[in-house]
């Protein structure tokens, strides 16, 4: 996986594949010893509890346990019937949105974050006011829910800056909240009660507040508007946040162009054009007027020394211009506006460019409860924003979270497609045949419905940590199958049939299956109950594999021997074999 979101998984395969190499050596180097040493010292009765669970595990092997598979296999069509029906009901909570998809889990926040933005020109003191009305507020919800309760640590507020936007009318506050372990106030909670004591504030535009997101950078929802005009683009964003306004869950929609200053707009006029003016010789003595003319320059002990002659100016703001006389080609004296006519216009503090054309980035946060990423791109696309873009004639590309998502989903399906062929190659590798690691890998896709099921019971959303773990899943569970078809190789081998060879592997196995599956899952259990922050990144991944395992255990005990008996009818079908004889149904040649 590449991309931010290879960068923040990277640690994870590195120290699955390192403890694999040192369980490895382990298996191999170690443990023999450590058996030889319990076998010499292990000759003493075993315990009364010993016994007693022993012979409560026999008779549940080859009692209930014993008929259960033996039913499995003697309805296997009806048995893999109702295993892929509920595959496909289990799939179908997620493709009906009974259970969400985010792109990343995204715990409490521990940081708070208002942006204030007021009218451009506000005065700096206007907007420190505004800066102490918002933190009055904050305190106001500290005292509203936490009744004595500490809720914050610290804030600082940043005055005349907000991403790129630069100007005395921005400013953003950073609150630190108290860990999310230690309050029992939600950090949602916080939120919708410092923005219900936000005060109506004079000449603020947008007071947004919301928590700094985890994970990999960029908000939630990105849309970037390309197009000529930079006006025409602006009015498509105001458009585009109103439209998304709409939708339930999005909040904080803003664009990254904000209007800055006023802007002077000089226009000639065609009194000025007959009196010889152009708009290069305005222009040039506007220029001059403020900031001042050249009138010599001249070297002085190796430097250039240049003298410029400024005009006194009387008035502030465009009164000046009103005052103002320009030279006309022909030496007369005229007032400036008998010769062009001036306006103002809200002008943009900041204009961005790629490859040469006007940007302007469209972002909303999501509140995940309600709705996710993309849902809302999908409502979008499907109508409201293709028709801002024929309207106002500009091209629009999601971006973000949105953009990792596309770039992590492509990956993985690349990655996912390159370990199913190693665990095949391996596997064909490991039996010399090339059909059994067929029935081996059978159970994969049956681990998805523990990890769905394991989501939707824990109130968990899946993200792409959880598909993620349905990949490492898939290495694990085949370990149960591979014991299994192992021990139905050995039987057939021994001239059995293949109804009680598989009923019998599966008896035989049955410990073993348990406690490859067990070990795995306990060792799990404890990261499932953990509070911390931390761990809520690592969560989707650990319910995956719990209830993926502990699913896949049940299903691999009915399924592999009900595949086998398929494949062993299909074979009588196609006449593979042969008569009276009760070899192994899959070929043992080499691959």
């Amino acid at each position: 996986i590449t991309g931010r979101i290879g960068q923040v998984m990277l640690a994870l395969p590195l120290v699955v594949i390192s403890v694999l190499i040192a369980s490895l050596v382990e298996c191999f180097l170690i443990l023999p010893g450590h058996l030889r040493h319990s076998i010499k010292h292990g000759s003493k009765s075993p315990s009364r509890f010993r016994r007693w669970f022993d012979r409560g595990f026999g008779r549940f092997r080859d009692g209930l346990f014993r008929r259960f598979v033996q039913l499995a296999y003697d309805w296997r069509y009806t048995t893999l019937a109702a295993t892929n029906a509920v595959l496909i009901v289990t799939i179908g909570f997620l493709m009906t949105d009974r259970i969400k998809f985010h792109f990343f889990p995204q715990p409490p926040t521990e940081i708070l974050r208002a942006r204030i933005v007021m009218g451009a020109g506000t005065p700096r003191e206007q907007t420190i006011k505004a800066v102490k009305m918002v933190e009055s507020a904050l305190a106001e919800a500290e005292r509203k829910l936490g009744k004595g309760e500490k809720l914050v640590v610290s804030s600082f507020a940043k005055l005349g800056k907000l991403g790129y936007s630069q100007g005395n009318h921005l400013a953003q506050i950073d609150v630190q909240l108290t860990a999310t372990e230690s309050r029992s106030v939600h950090t949602n909670a916080i939120i919708r009660a410092w923005r219900e004591a936000l005060p109506k504030i004079p000449g603020a535009e947008r007071i947004s507040v919301g928590g700094r997101r985890s994970g990999p950078g960029g908000r939630d929802l990105d849309i970037r508007l390309t197009g000529k005009d930079i006006a025409v683009i602006k009015r498509a964003a105001v458009e585009l946040e109103e439209l998304m306004s709409n939708f339930p869950g999005v909040q904080d929609t803003a664009d990254d162009l904000p209007y800055g200053k006023q802007d002077v707009i000089v226009t000639l006029t065609a009194r000025g054009k007959a009196l010889g003016f152009t708009t290069q010789i305005i222009g040039e003595q506007l220029r001059n007027a403020f900031e001042g003319a050249i009138a010599r320059r001249f070297a002085r002990n190796a430097e250039e020394v240049t003298i410029r002659v400024l005009q006194k100016k009387n008035g502030r703001g465009i009164q000046i211009l009103r005052d103002l006389y320009l030279k006309s080609p022909s030496g007369a004296h005229v007032p400036l506006l008998e010769v062009v006519n001036i306006r103002e216009k809200s002008g943009f503090s900041i204009i961005n460019r790629r490859n040469g054309k006007n940007v302007i980035s469209v972002t909303a946060d999501i509140d995940l409860k309600v709705s996710s990423g993309g849902e809302v791109q999908k409502a979008l696309e499907r109508k409201g924003l293709p028709e801002i873009a024929r309207k106002y004639d500009i091209s629009y590309r999601f971006a973000g979270r949105s953009e990792d998502r596309a770039s992590a989903f492509a990956n993985l399906k690349l990655g996912g497609a390159v370990a199913l062929v190693l665990i095949f190659i391996v596997l064909a590798w490991v039996f010399a045949s090339y059909s059994r690691p067929f029935i081996v890998m059978i159970i994969i896709p049956y681990g998805i419905i523990g990890a769905i099921l394991g989501h939707l019971v824990m109130g968990f959303a899946l993200t792409i940590l959880s598909i993620i773990g349905v990949l490492g899943l898939a290495g694990i569970i085949v370990n149960d199958s591979i014991i299994l078809v192992s021990q139905v190789d050995e039987r057939l081998g021994r001239g059995e049939s293949m109804a009680a060879a598989t009923v019998g592997a599966a008896q035989d196995r049955l410990r073993a299956v348990l406690l490859t599956s067990l070990t795995t899952i306990g060792g799990l259990l404890p990261l499932m109950f953990e509070t911390s922050l931390q761990a809520q990144y690592l969560l989707p991944i650990a319910i995956t594999m719990v209830f993926g395992l502990a699913v896949s255990t049940i299903l691999v005990l009915i399924i592999v021997p009900a595949s086998l008996g398929v494949l062993d009818d299909l074979a009588r079908v196609l006449g593979k074999r042969r008569s009276g004889s009760e070899k192994p149904l899959l070929d043992h040649g080499g691959p």
